[in-house]
Parts: C-alpha cells; sequence; structure tokens
C-alpha cells in the first residue's frame, strides 16, 4: 500500500534550488518506501504547476518510476486540513525556517498534524535567520511538534539550539545532521543526465542583496561592489561569455532576472548577457556543469555548482561564518579546499584578485563516502518513521 505524504514548505515561489530539494526527497521517499503518494502544499500553485510539468520526467528517471503529486493550496485553512487529514506523513520540505510570514503556516499545519496523530517531519531544513520572539516561538513550537528532525548542516543545529537555550527551553527531539536534499538531486544528474562539453561560459549567479541578512541590521551597499566586480569580471575575462544565470524566476521572491538585467544595461559591456528566458531545473544544471568556471551567491547556486561542476567561486551574502553557506562548505568541504576560492559579502574585499589566484587549476572532488553516508541518514530515518 502506497503511503500517503503531505509536503509543505516555501512551493509556490520555489526557485531552481527548492526544485533541486523537492527532486533530492523524492529520491529519499523511493528509497524508504519504494510506493507513495504526494499532496504537494503550495503557495501559489499555478507557479507549482509549472513546476511539476518541467520537472516530473526528472523525477520518474531518477526514482526508475511513476508517482502521484496533487498540489493544492496551503494558504487555504480547508486544503490544508484535508491534506494532513488524508495523510500518513506531513513533511516541511526543505528549505530555511526563518523570518518570513509562511512560518507560521507550517507551525500551524504541524500542531494540526500531532492533534490529528500524525507524523511530522523536518526533511533537510536549514534554520535562521530569524529576530524577532514571535517568529522565535513559533520555530521551537514547529521544532517540538517534530517527530524527526534532520538540518541540511551543522550550523543550522547550533543556530537552533541557541535559541532552546535563550528562551531556557527544552528540544524533545534528537536532530539528526545530513546535507540539503538538493546535494541527491545534483548526484542523480551527475549520473543520468550530464552532457560532458566544455562551453567558453563563466555562469554567475547573483542576487540583490537582501538587508534581512545584514549581520549589524543596517544597509550595506553589497549591490554596488557587485556591479564592479562583475565589471571587472568582464574586463579580466574577455574571451568568455558572461552569462548571469538567474535561480528565481518569479516576483515573489524577487525574480533574479530583475537585478541581473540592471547590472547588464548599466556596464554594457558586450561579454555580459542575462538568462532572460526561464531555464528548467535541468538546464541549469548543464549549464553550470558546462560552464569553464562558476561563481554563485544564491545558497543553491553555491551547492549545485559544488556538486555539479567543482569548478566554483563563492560569493557569501549570509552572516560571516553563521550562515547557511559558510555551512554547507564547512561540512562538504572540511579539507579546505574552497578557503582561496570564497568571498563574504559582509566582510572580505569584494574582487577578482582572489578568482585570478586561484584560476581552477583543480576541480573540486566530494569525498564519495562522506556524502553517501550523510545522505543515506535520511533514507534510514524515514524507515524508523512509520
Amino acid at each position: 500500500m502506497a503511503i500517503k505524504i503531505t509536503i509543505i514548505g516555501w512551493y509556490g515561489t520555489e526557485t531552481i534550488g527548492d526544485r533541486a530539494i523537492l527532486s533530492g526527497i523524492f529520491t529519499f521517499l523511493k528509497k524508504a518506501f519504494e510506493e507513495f503518494e504526494v499532496k504537494l502544499g503550495s503557495l501559489y500553485p499555478f507557479f507549482t504547476q509549472r513546476t511539476l510539468d518541467e520537472d516530473y520526467s526528472f523525477w520518474e528517471k531518477t526514482c526508475n518510476s511513476t508517482f502521484p503529486v496533487q498540489i493544492f493550496d496551503s494558504k487555504k485553512a480547508r486544503e490544508l486540513d484535508k491534506a494532513i487529514s488524508d495523510s500518513d506523513l506531513v513533511i516541511m520540505g526543505g528549505g530555511p525556517l526563518m523570518h518570513i510570514e509562511p512560518l507560521f503556516m507550517i507551525e500551524y499545519a504541524f500542531k494540526k498534524a500531532k492533534k490529528l496523530g500524525k507524523t511530522t517531519t523536518l526533511l533537510g531544513c536549514g534554520v535562521g535567520p530569524i529576530f524577532s520572539e514571535k517568529f522565535k516561538k513559533s520555530l521551537m513550537t514547529i521544532a517540538n511538534s517534530s517527530d524527526l528532525i534532520i538540518l541540511r548542516d551543522s550550523f543550522s543545529k547550533k543556530y537552533l539550539e541557541d535559541i532552546f537555550t535563550e528562551h531556557s527551553a527544552i528540544l524533545q527531539k534528537k536532530i539528526y545532521l545530513s546535507l540539503d536534499p538538493s546535494v541527491q538531486c545534483a548526484k542523480d544528474f551527475n549520473r543520468l543526465f550530464r552532457k560532458n562539453i566544455a562551453l567558453d561560459t563563466i555562469a554567475v549567479n547573483l542576487r540583490d542583496f537582501p538587508q534581512e541578512y545584514s549581520k549589524n541590521r543596517k544597509n550595506i551597499d553589497i549591490n554596488s561592489k557587485l556591479y564592479k566586480f562583475v565589471d571587472s569580471l568582464a574586463s579580466d575575462f574577455q574571451e568568455y561569455n558572461i552569462s548571469l544565470v538567474p535561480m528565481h524566476y518569479f516576483h515573489i521572491g524577487n525574480d533574479d532576472r530583475e537585478f541581473l538585467n540592471k547590472i547588464r544595461f548599466e556596464l554594457d559591456k558586450r561579454n555580459i548577457s542575462v538568462q532572460n528566458d526561464p531555464l528548467s531545473m535541468t538546464d541549469t544544471l548543464q549549464v553550470y556543469s558546462q560552464a569553464k568556471f562558476n561563481i554563485g551567491m544564491r545558497f543553491h547556486s553555491v551547492v549545485l555548482q559544488t556538486m555539479v561542476s567543482g569548478k566554483n567561486f563563492v560569493l557569501d551574502y549570509t552572516e560571516p561564518n553563521k550562515g547557511k553557506i559558510a555551512g554547507f562548505l564547512n561540512d562538504i568541504d572540511p579539507a579546505g579546499f574552497y578557503s582561496d576560492k570564497y568571498i563574504c559579502l559582509q566582510s572580505d574585499e569584494i574582487s577578482t584578485s582572489k578568482l585570478l589566484a586561484s584560476m581552477f587549476e583543480k576541480t573540486f572532488s566530494p569525498e564519495k563516502e562522506l556524502v553517501d553516508s550523510k545522505l543515506e541518514i535520511y533514507i534510514n530515518c524515514l524507515k524508523m518513521l512509520l
């Protein structure tokens, strides 16, 4: 009999990274339960329908089977209640538990699920940033309403534990640590879809700097420094096409194309272009895998470039030594390969000098045993749940 699963989260505003998370989760579910069916909660179902249309064939191949996926509106309590009531398992499907209003939807869903006797899990989530008391209390309620907590990095674990300590509260469940579920998606892509064609392209993902990530909550003029960075990049690598590649194509959550086109038109360099036609998840991964090298700013551009290319430079916009990007690199790269391929935008000089110095003479290759053992945590823990 198929396991009935409700997945909720930030779907409906999903980035390419969120789509990679979902793909990784489906691989875990297939390995844990064999047969399953999914109700996928979306904040904007019309947008998630595109994800379903474009990515389902990828899921079929990675799972080597078909499975039903039904989209519902997670903003509507009646639809959310019905999905939870009909399910065996309710999953918060990756992404950050952070200071945004939909966090209260997750809290409501987990409290409702526990009231109905349903099993709940935080599957591959990050934690933070969270600033106000009401969001911290919501986070603690979600954590203590979870039957299983698997976080995507050790920094998130500390962030969550520190919030409980700050409130003299007890976290009732063990925290398991793995890697972001998108790592599994990248592994599946490399195995089934990767085309080994090298292009004379430098693929760059940037985003409009989100002030909520500022370490001191004051205005930091990082955007103007990013303009100068791209200008230098185009000058230093005139023989390459500098392709500005979005990870997000929806105005809610900030469509990357708006910021990238501002850079393109202001700089007006012949070798700078913007990928304005939306790419699918698979096409985005192909771009990263075939680029001469990559530069990533959004968290999942860093994760996916690292896993499908290994020739990538990291622009970390999160809080120095605490954020999700540093957390991922800390866990995936214990030998420090990226130490000279990393700029913290909030504290380091933003220039191409480090990039020119490293020049990617070597390609990062994550330790297979480390990655496999961490991803196996998802499968083993899910098997124990039901």
